[in-house]
């Protein structure tokens, strides 16, 4: 299987390199597809049209950390890591009493707390000034998706918006959809301690999990295993989905980028891992979910455990 699942066909987008390169030692160094591609974008978007925000979303334990790091080094980039105005994640903590930077968070967790649409367009209109801001200088803004905190957690996912509706009214959107197994997500999950949904079970992970992926049924699917076996390729495509010029020394950078929920087996190594040890209680779990056994149909998963 490729690296991308996609309904239609991506474009990379102009910029200027902001890493080691001139603009036109950028363009000079494009491959004749690259740069056919880009001619074509450009004859097509209609004069005036407003850049896109980038958004790219993704279940916890799946990879997503590495492949946004890629993606912050990528020229002109600019990338705000798990991002949900609506997390309730920090609510009721220090953090909620505590935070100069982030009026959102102390809105909500007041003793008179705003409601979630006041949120959602506070939300927007600091998003709205930064991406203008971005434009300007040609830069290029990314959001990571919390997507966590609205499908893994004790809320109603179903009842409140996901992070890409909340920007359908700032800006355009060029959006991702990361997956790995979801068998190897699940044990990560479980080890790390991060039992956010009761009942914490495979049939009940897999069932959010195609929940998630219905909100996006219409994003291109990027595979974590394509990722570590081709990460060139596979960020290349990526960086065409997005509308990004792609860096090709891109993981020559990735030591110097810092993010948050890096929580798997750290490290700059771009390479296949084995999967942890896993119980005959999972074996069988597996063998008698329906959900599980649909989710890996529609991911294109082998579903068997030995």
């Amino acid at each position: 299987m490729t690296a991308l699942t996609t309904r239609n066909a991506a474009i990379p987008a102009s910029g200027g390199d902001g890493f080691t390169r001139s603009p036109t030692e950028t363009i000079a160094g494009l491959s004749q597809g690259d740069l056919s591609r880009l001619a074509t974008l450009l004859s097509q978007r209609p004069v005036g049209e407003p850049a896109p925000i980038r958004t790219i979303h993704h279940f916890a334990c799946t990879g997503g950390t590495l492949i946004a790091r890629g993606l912050q080094s990528q020229p002109n980039s600019l990338l705000l890591s798990e991002v949900d105005p609506l997390s309730t994640a920090q609510l009721n903590t220090q953090r909620s009493r505590f935070a100069p930077t982030d009026p959102i968070l102390l809105a909500r967790g007041a003793l008179n707390p705003v409601d979630e649409g006041t949120a959602v367009e506070m939300f927007g209109a600091a998003v709205k000034v930064l991406y203008t801001r971005l434009n300007r200088t040609g830069r290029r803004l990314i959001l990571r998706d919390h997507t966590h905190s609205q499908f893994c957690t004790d809320v109603d996912y179903g009842a409140r918006p996901t992070l890409a509706a909340m920007l359908a009214d700032v800006a355009p959107l060029r959006s991702i959809v990361t997956v790995r197994h979801p068998i190897d997500s699940y044990l990560a999950l479980d080890q790390n301690g991060w039992r956010h949904f009761s009942p914490f079970s495979l049939e009940e992970y897999a069932r959010r999990y195609l929940a998630f992926l219905a909100a996006y049924e219409d994003v291109a699917i990027i595979r974590y295993e394509s990722f570590v076996s081709d990460p060139d390729e596979t960020m290349r495509g990526i960086c065409r989905r997005l509308e990004l010029v792609y860096n090709p020394d891109w993981k020559a950078l990735l030591s110097a980028v810092q993010l948050s929920g890096d929580s798997g087996r750290r490290g700059d190594k771009i390479a296949p891992r084995s999967r942890r040890a896993y119980s005959d209680d999972l074996v069988q779990e597996a063998q008698a979910s329906t959900s599980y056994q649909a989710l890996c149909l529609q991911l294109g998963y082998d579903s068997v455990l030995e």
